[in-house]
């Protein structure tokens, strides 16, 4: 039955999601209730006298007016520092298309039964794009519930792009994952490979954002991390250019998964 592999994975999913959900949804909530501690003005006075190489590392970049104001706190200090938190979920999602199960020898017996792989892979992609944005909504309620307990005024409207310009760029990771997976039997082999590219793609990142008009600027420009800031969010919004790029990464690395899964032997 078509669409049998998409609930199935996703029952076995939810559960996940919620938990990381609440989590996040926690720290969300947490870093909103802590922003009448915190006097912007001051804070901005000090962060003027820091170099930009440490701006780049805690993500406030050179826009320190965005930092100032109580979303951009909010938008910068939790999304901001969160970035390699956020990664982590997608890359789980990423390894059980193909990875873990493959990895535990029970994928044969899964394609014992009358499933296409391409099926497989395509409905299992999608049950856990689904939770991606699951996770992101719980995310978005507990930021909005801190608002509610703490009373403080937030503009919700950038705040809300800031949040759910997670849901791409976490279905981008997931893609990536899937098909180092799909190409490298290994899970061992291919979550240290995805961990590496995570890494070094955060590194290039700050290093290009420390360092504009230069060389290192262009380089940093590889890293997908230069194209979720959460400052560069709060000040221009949604970017539709950068949108369509990591939804057609996916789209086009999700193909590239199913070519190469197709075509090679599956691992018992």
């Amino acid at each position: 039955m078509t669409g049998a592999v998409f609930l199935e994975t996703y029952k076995q999913t939810w559960k996940q999601m919620v938990y990381w959900g609440l989590g996040l949804a926690a720290l969300g909530l947490l870093v909103v209730v802590m922003v009448p501690l915190f006097d912007m003005q001051q804070m901005k006075e000090l962060l003027e006298s820091f170099p930009p190489f440490i701006l780049a590392m805690v993500g406030v970049g050179n826009d320190l007016e965005v930092f100032a104001t109580n979303e951009g706190f909010v938008a910068i200090g939790f999304f901001g520092k969160s970035a390699l938190v956020f990664a982590v979920y997608p890359v789980v999602m990423g390894m059980r298309i193909t990875a873990d199960e493959e990895d535990n020898g029970i994928m044969d017996m899964q394609l014992s039964l009358p499933v296409q792989r391409m099926r497989l892979v395509i409905e299992k992609f999608a049950a856990y794009s689904v939770s991606i944005v699951g996770l992101v909504v719980m995310i978005y309620l507990g930021m909005y519930a801190g608002v509610a307990i703490s009373g403080i005024e937030l503009d919700m409207a950038r705040l809300t792009e800031v949040t759910f310009y997670l849901v791409p760029v976490m279905i981008f990771i997931m893609a990536v994952t899937m098909v180092i997976a799909a190409i490298i039997r290994r899970r061992q082999i291919a979550l240290g490979l995805m961990t590496a590219y995570i890494i070094v793609s955060f590194m290039l990142q700050t290093i290009g954002a420390a360092a504009e008009g230069t060389i290192a600027e262009s380089i940093g420009s590889v890293s997908f991390f230069t194209y979720y800031n959460a400052a560069n969010i709060m000040t221009d919004g949604f970017v539709a250019a950068h949108l369509v790029g990591f939804f057609g990464l996916s789209a086009l690395f999700l193909a590239a998964a199913v070519y190469r899964y197709e075509r090679r032997d599956i691992g018992v």
